[in-house]
């Protein structure tokens, strides 16, 4: 009896310790969950940084400035060679070229001999001009002849040792000789202007020197003048080419002056007009700009595009600026406005659109897109996105940039 009441005493522990369990791990996990803190979301594009935080990355932060600007009008185009100041030069004669020295990129002179061509033309114009020469030779040697037989006449005449018969003869022999100096002075200047034109030069300069008997050679051939002072951007022939009269042999430009050809669109041709300054852009050289001035517009709209061309003048001594450059154009109009402008380095592209940082308390900064205008002397004009009131981070905003895209990244 008392083994019975001793094994039901059991029983009755080990239901009771059972029932329990469950009971403790409810009891356990409830705490648990009542400590658990909820996260709170942070806003977005938001950045919190303590003072010192802010004095390590160098933050500044400055107002945004408010400044009366002129309205523009802009426009893309690309820089291409000023034609009025491009020569051609071509073969005033046909022969095969035997010397070119000049390559693409090389500066010349004006002047300079940049070439020659072997030419037979040039040896028939030197032997006609030679040939010229000699007859005018000549017929100052019958003149000076003339001349003396006359006086010889005439001595006679006085002495009564001749007859007025022989003082006529001579007076007539001698103007005959001078009409024969005359006329071969005239096939002198023929002939020598036929030989300056191939040559291209003064004959008592160049041709003299190479003429036969004159201690030259006639062999040099028929020199390539550089027309002007500038830059050979084109070369169509090569030492040993064969050439005609009036074929391209090379192309001096230049390049001091530049000439820019931008599209305006139509809705912005009142305000554009002949002699009006430009600021020109272009990507070569980010922040910089160069001065020019309009000198023609176009006479037809490009049915496509809606624009016209409109040619702009850019001095440039320094050769900065190439053919073919992309640019950008802006061209000054006389009215003003007010406009927003906060440094370029204030602003950021952040997923691709434009945004600046804006303080909003002493320890948070907030991104914010914005709409950017123009660009004048280091600053970038906003038009949307910014007041007055606003202040921006104008240093240290690129940090800021790779921190609120390192946090974007952790939260996804």
């Amino acid at each position: 009896m008392r083994r019975t009441a001793l094994v039901g005493i059991a029983l009755l522990l080990v239901s009771c310790g059972s029932g329990d369990k469950p009971a403790a791990k409810k009891e356990s996990a409830a705490p648990a969950t009542a400590q658990a803190p909820a996260k709170q979301p942070r806003e977005a594009g938001v950045l919190a940084l303590d003072e010192s935080q802010q004095r390590r990355v160098h933050i500044v932060v400055e107002a945004v400035r408010t400044k009366t600007v002129s309205e523009k009008v802009s426009a893309q185009g690309q820089l291409a060679l000023n034609e009025d100041r491009i020569w051609h030069v071509g073969a005033v004669a046909s022969g095969r070229v035997s010397a070119l020295p000049v390559r693409l990129g090389d500066s010349v002179r004006r002047g300079q001999i940049v070439g020659r061509i072997h030419s037979h033309d040039e040896h028939e114009a030197r032997a006609a001009y030679q040939q010229a020469t000699t007859e005018l030779n000549r017929a100052k040697a019958a003149q000076a002849f003339a001349v003396r037989r006359r006086d010889r006449a005439r001595r006679l005449l006085e002495l009564r040792a001749g007859s007025r018969q022989d003082v006529e003869n001579a007076e007539a022999e001698l103007s005959n000789t001078e009409a024969g100096i005359e006329k071969a002075q005239a096939q002198v200047v023929m002939e020598q202007t036929h030989l300056t034109d191939i040559l291209h030069v003064a004959v008592m300069e160049e041709t003299a020197k190479t003429l036969p008997g004159a201690g030259g050679n006639a062999e040099e051939g028929i020199p390539i003048f550089a027309p002007a002072s500038g830059v050979v951007f084109e070369r169509k022939a090569t030492e040993g080419s064969v050439l005609n009269t009036g074929d391209e042999v090379l192309s001096v430009a230049d390049t001091s002056s530049i000439w820019m050809i931008a599209a305006v669109n139509e809705v912005d041709l009142s305000k554009i007009r002949p002699g009006q300054s430009a600021r020109v852009q272009v990507r070569a050289y980010p922040g910089r700009d160069f001065m020019g001035r309009i000198l023609k517009l176009g006479e037809k709209l490009d049915p496509e595009t809606r624009t016209l061309q409109v040619r702009v003048a850019i001095p440039n001594p320094q050769g900065m600026l190439k053919p073919e450059m992309y640019a950008t154009a802006a061209f000054e109009q006389a009215e003003h406005r007010a406009a927003l402008f906060v440094p370029e380095a204030a602003v950021q592209e952040i997923n691709g659109v434009p945004a600046v940082f804006v303080r909003r308390s002493a320890t948070e900064f907030q991104s914010r897109a914005v709409r950017t205008g123009q660009r004048d002397g280091g600053e970038v004009e906003i038009l949307e996105g910014l007041t007055m009131q606003d202040s921006v981070v104008v240093k240290g905003s690129f940090v800021l940039k790779s921190e609120l895209l390192k946090s974007t990244l952790e939260e996804n």
